[in-house]
């Protein structure tokens, strides 16, 4: 659970799909798991978290849709901007990232207007960065 690992395991992430409308089976589900999980201990961080939202998109839509799943997983207070308080939330409870200096950090570089939200366009950015060993 990712109550203190900062990892999520498969029962959350099948909540995380449901939530996003994906209807994936518990084997599906496990299957992709087995393909990220890189640590093999049936838990996924946040990049491995990032992996399985690409290929679950891969199949059905267009990385702008796995981004902007990605980022309503961010949007606690489904305002359309991810606050302070949700980018904390998120990296330390997927990220196991409990430094706030670095969590700062992160945050505004990603909020490159200094307005202290990060918007979609802004969090796509960071995505994009996040995973440029593909070329997307």
């Amino acid at each position: 659970s990712s109550d203190r690992s900062g990892a999520i395991g498969l029962e959350e992430l099948e909540a995380a799909m449901r939530n996003l409308g994906l209807k994936q089976t518990k084997e599906e589900l496990n299957k992709i798991i087995d393909e990220v999980d890189q640590r093999g201990n049936h838990e996924i961080d946040f990049d491995e978290f990032c992996e399985v939202m690409r290929r679950l998109y891969e199949k059905k839509s267009s990385w702008n849709d796995v981004i902007q799943q990605c980022f309503s997983v961010f949007d606690r207070s489904e305002a359309g901007t991810i606050s302070k308080r949700d980018f904390q939330y998120i990296l330390r409870e997927l990220g196991d990232i409990t430094d706030n200096t670095i969590i700062d950090e992160i945050f505004n570089e990603c909020d490159v207007d200094g307005n202290g939200i990060i918007d979609a366009d802004e969090f796509a950015d960071m995505v994009r960065n996040y995973m440029t060993d593909d070329d997307i």
